[in-house]
């Protein structure tokens, strides 16, 4: 079996860099965390040198070998989902134009009980009920294209918590003090599901400790034994006329 290389992950995501060659940015010439390979970490190395080096847009998309206009479709992108706008977009339709709404609908509807697909009948019964003629590869790759939007990929609030873990993680690769197993993540994986490698256990962490149940202190465990003391003394009052009480 042919081992994986991260080039394949990062096409896979459609975040490979097809102008690799064209990235002159220093710190991106020896391999290791910075990648020219990696188009979200590119794109981000490009608008963070404009913002905190005062570099002029136009040269600091030159530095990284993009256009002028793919820096403002970053910018844009960025600063309305993070580093999830970062990510390159699927291109092309998004549908082909014999799937509409209704055949997607009566698609759905025949799925089998475990979401299996099976193209060729669904294909048929397309034709049948509707009259419409659909290639069985067309309703696979419709079919797919939906689930992918519903996976919860962006659902890592990588707008609030992507920025800041990067840049804490850069600094520490600067300073030569970066942990290997959390360095590691990005230059296997890349950038974006690097980040999302580091960022789920921290989530996961946070969940658990909303919903640990939280231990009283012991004035509250005090104040309770006093109340229920005193309810109970109340309650023999009434039952025995105030002749037992503890």
């Amino acid at each position: 079996m042919t081992k994986e290389s991260k080039p394949d992950r990062l096409r896979q995501m459609g975040a490979l860099n097809p102008k690799a060659e064209g990235v002159r940015a220093p710190w991106f010439r020896e391999a290791g965390f910075f990648d020219p390979l990696d188009l979200v970490q590119v794109k981000y190395e490009m608008l963070r040198h404009a913002r905190e080096e005062g570099t002029n847009k136009a040269d600091a998309a030159a530095l990284f070998g993009l256009s002028r206009q793919t820096y403002y479709q970053a910018e844009a992108a960025f600063e309305r989902d993070g580093m999830s706008g970062l990510l390159p977009r699927t291109r092309g339709p998004k549908s082909a134009h014999k799937l509409t709404g209704e055949v997607m609908r009566l698609v759905e509807e025949h799925l089998d009980a475990n979401g299996q697909l099976q193209a060729r009948s669904l294909a048929d019964l397309v034709h049948a009920r509707l009259g419409i003629s659909v290639h069985p590869r067309s309703i696979e790759r419709a079919v797919a294209r939906k689930k992918n939007d519903e996976e919860p990929t962006h659902a890592i609030a990588m707008s609030e918590s992507g920025k800041d873990v990067y840049e804490a993680l850069r600094a520490d690769v600067i300073c030569g003090t970066a942990c290997a197993r959390r360095m590691g993540a990005i230059v296997f994986h890349g950038l974006w599901r690097g980040l999302a490698v580091l960022i789920a256990p921290h989530q996961s962490a946070v969940a658990r400790q909303q919903s640990a149940p939280r231990f009283k202190t012991t004035s509250m465990v005090a104040h309770d034994r006093q109340l229920v003391h005193m309810l109970a003394n109340m309650v023999l009052a009434a039952e025995t006329g105030g002749s037992h009480v503890y």
